[in-house]
């Protein structure tokens, strides 16, 4: 019947998700690899540009293939257009592309917004593309003034990777925009301002590598503004009018924080990118003394760092004078030397003379010494509103021990405390583990069993059997 009637082609494809990426056609292959090896690096390059160009191409003709049945274009008009009758949920492209493939990009624009898609991914990074400024004329400008006003109406979520932005003159906003992600974009801060403030909607906002963006600030309120992300971005200041923000991440490319005029923000998690260097300087003590007065209302913190960050956090001044929650994932890929990390733990309860709950997670790739050593508690103050302590990937790592005795001495409220010698914290990514998520360990059982030997042996007293338990 598709064959009979143009009308009738078009409904064939009826499924309310159209996601294009390199695994989506079989026809999108690398190709031989034997022939590499016998390249000279300048055959080797010029092979690997060819490649690149030839997959490209087909990806577009493909998605071409699958849309063409989907829109048409009038023949009363002399501009091109893209018509169509299908209605989508999603709409997504997610491969590598640059600005010269711009007509067939622009044709899919207007096809996804033609077919009022709620959800948008045009997604263009790739491992293949290169990172930095010099490559910002490469990248594909997405006319904002497609997506503005009535245009973009049934927009609900927007994301971009490796594009460039700028806000036309005449731009209105994405009516309904609800949630935005910025991956490898382009825009300056004037421009951010703009986008930002006129989605009036907007409640999930998400920004990563995004340069020359240096700071972040907006005067007026973001009224609906429930999450912010902000991760690599090298800030030196974001300041935000937020009053129903909740949830905040960020990380030590971050320099300032002001954010002490929103006053629900509940929950701050900080990821160090630098936490697999030993002795890291860059912009860490300024971001972590200036803390507990940036986010004063936070009631739950989560933190991803190494025993040397820890001990210039606890450097602060100031008070967390609303937190409940701690929950510290901690990265010790050096051996510490000695106690010194677990003491500023120390200081941070102390900073947070409220706190009822701790969490305090170890990575698998800990490195434990089985050395005999004398394990004494820490020296400190009492802490009167500590109830629940956890921790995992308890093992012989320099200060752990002690700091696990000082608690159990000295938090005069403590009502549990549990010891895991299991290790969930995968290394390999940025995610933080908490106990309410649940984890999956890969570690030998053997050494899962000399660690709780070891746990029994500094902590298994009678005095603490009410309170502690050793899995």
């Amino acid at each position: 019947m598709s064959i009979l009637s143009h009308e009738w082609r078009r409904l064939r494809i009826c499924h309310p998700e159209l996601v294009f990426t390199k695994d989506t056609f079989s026809n999108i292959t690398t190709g031989n690899t034997e022939q590499r090896e016998e390249m000279t690096f300048a055959e080797l390059m010029d092979f690997n540009a060819k490649k690149l160009e030839w997959l490209t191409r087909r990806f577009i003709k493909s998605v071409d293939n699958v849309l063409r049945p989907l829109w048409y274009t009038p023949t009363t008009t002399t501009t091109t257009t893209t018509t169509t009758t299908t209605t989508l949920d999603k709409f997504a492209v997610k491969f590598g592309l640059w600005k010269k493939y711009r007509y067939h990009i622009d044709r899919w624009v207007s096809f996804s917004i033609c077919s009022r898609a709620k959800h948008i991914v045009l997604d263009f990074t790739s491992e293949d593309i290169g990172f930095g400024s010099q490559y910002d004329k490469y990248k594909y400008s997405l006319p904002l003034s497609n997506l503005s006003g009535t245009n973009g109406s049934c927009v609900r979520s927007l994301y971009l990777g490796n594009i460039y932005l700028e806000t036309p003159p005449s731009f209105c906003g994405i009516t309904n925009l609800k949630e935005l992600t910025l991956n490898t974009v382009s825009i300056s801060g004037d421009d951010l301002e703009c986008l930002l403030l006129s989605c009036s909607l907007l409640e999930i906002l998400s920004i990563e590598w995004c340069k020359p963006l240096s700071i972040l600030h907006i005067q007026q309120e973001l009224r609906q503004l429930h999450y912010l992300r902000v991760r690599f971005c090298d800030l030196e200041l974001i300041e935000l009018h937020a009053s129903n923000l909740n949830k905040f991440e960020f990380d030590d490319s971050l320099k300032q924080i002001k954010l002490s005029e929103c006053l629900k923000l509940s929950e701050a998690t900080f990821v160090s990118n630098m936490r697999a260097f030993e002795f890291d300087e860059y912009g860490f003590d300024f971001t972590f003394a200036e803390l507990p007065t940036g986010l004063p209302h936070v009631h739950k913190l989560l933190l991803l760092l190494n025993p040397d960050q820890v001990l210039r956090f606890s450097d602060s001044q100031s008070r967390f004078i609303n937190l409940r929650h701690l929950n510290i994932n901690l990265e010790t890929f050096f051996y510490p030397d000695d106690t010194s990390w677990s003491v500023g733990l120390v200081n941070i309860l102390e900073l947070a003379p409220l706190l009822q709950e701790l969490e305090l997670h170890l990575g698998r790739d800990r490195y434990c010494s089985s050395a005999i050593r004398t394990v004494m508690a820490i020296e400190g103050h009492v802490h009167r509103h500590l109830k629940s302590v956890y921790m995992s990937g308890f093992c012989e790592v320099l200060g752990l021990a002690e700091l696990a005795l000082y608690i159990l001495e000295n938090a005069t409220m403590l009502k549990r405390m549990v010891v895991d010698p299991v290790s969930y914290r995968d290394p390999s990514n940025d995610d933080i583990y908490s106990v309410s998520k649940g984890g999956i360990s890969e570690e030998d059982l053997y050494d899962i069993n000399q660690k709780r030997a070891f746990a029994e042996m500094y902590l298994g007293r009678e005095e603490f059997r009410h309170i502690l338990t050793i899995l």
